[in-house]
């Protein structure tokens, strides 16, 4: 199984959701995360990471609100977006991956 930093680096995008654990639209997000999944299946890899269990990467990647939004390609942000977002919003912003 491949690391955290070895998914981003890969030539494949990828979304990553950082969540609050207790967060109150978690399943939401969940919900939505396994739709684009599903819609992109091996195109676009698909993360979740609770930013209160993971300490490190909330600081390396700056976390001040959750959920946030994360689009990586070869180890570049290329996006950034916080707050809740619907499948429709998710999946143009990984559209302008491509």
């Amino acid at each position: 199984m491949k690391t955290f930093e070895e998914v981003i680096r890969g030539k494949v995008p990828s979304l990553v959701v950082f969540i609050h654990a207790g967060q109150q639209d978690a399943v939401e997000i969940k919900y939505n995360m396994q739709e684009l999944q599903k819609k992109y299946g091996d195109k676009v890899n698909i993360m979740r990471v609770d930013g209160s269990y993971d300490h490190r990467l909330a600081h390396q990647y700056d976390l001040r609100t959750y959920p946030t939004y994360i689009l990586l390609k070869e180890g570049q942000e290329l996006m950034r977006e916080s707050g809740d977002k619907s499948v429709a919003e998710l999946s143009e912003l990984i559209e302008r991956a491509f």
